[in-house]
């Protein structure tokens, strides 16, 4: 086969991309690449000791033109409940991926630092899921009864591959059980 077409517009860039993508294949963790390298799909486990363990997640990063220089859109496939990823698409907001990024980055260090890093340090205080903040605002607790839950339904591999009914069904009473007025009291929504 001829020269493979990299999703880069220079020789070294194209270099960097494949080493950094030949590494993540090299690596423990499955990934799917296409065919030339602007979008990975990589499965993605949270972290130990977190209400995320024991959940899969598929994580796509998307490459800019001009990686390392900039940084990859990263987003998750699977449903995850965080105050700083969107839950409809996906995206995280993360200061690495927007204002600290630096070319010594790579993929690996995308999925086995920042990602378990974001999980394990939540911020609700710049959020993209305003939701998932203000539980977690209001009681860690609930918050990580919620997070369980949404891992229960969508993360939680299963034999059969489906959903878990048993987290389905918690996280269906828990929305219909909690809304977001209930859990902040009126003192909480009034004070300036």
């Amino acid at each position: 086969m001829a020269n493979a077409v990299v999703n880069t517009t220079s020789p070294m860039a194209g270099r960097r991309l494949q080493r950094d993508v030949t590494r993540l294949l090299a690596s423990d963790h499955r990934a799917t690449v296409d065919d030339n390298m602007s979008s990975l799909d990589v499965l993605f486990e949270g972290p130990l000791g977190t209400a995320y363990e024991g959940g899969m997640w598929t994580v796509n990063i998307s490459m800019p033109k001009d990686y390392p220089l900039n940084p990859p859109k990263v987003r998750f496939i699977t449903k995850i409940l965080h105050p700083n990823i969107e839950f409809n698409t996906g995206l995280v907001c993360m200061n690495v991926f927007r204002q600290a990024w630096s070319p010594s980055y790579d993929l690996l260090n995308i999925i086995e630092t920042f990602l378990p890093q974001l999980l394990r340090n939540p911020n609700p205080n710049d959020p993209l899921n305003h939701h998932a903040a203000q539980i977690m605002k209001h009681s860690e607790a609930l918050f990580r009864e919620n997070v369980i839950a949404c891992v229960n339904m969508y993360a939680r591999p299963t034999p059969t591959g489906r959903r878990s009914e048993t987290g389905k069904q918690l996280l269906e009473q828990r929305s219909s059980d909690l809304s977001l007025s209930e859990l902040l009291s009126d003192d909480d929504v009034d004070k300036d």
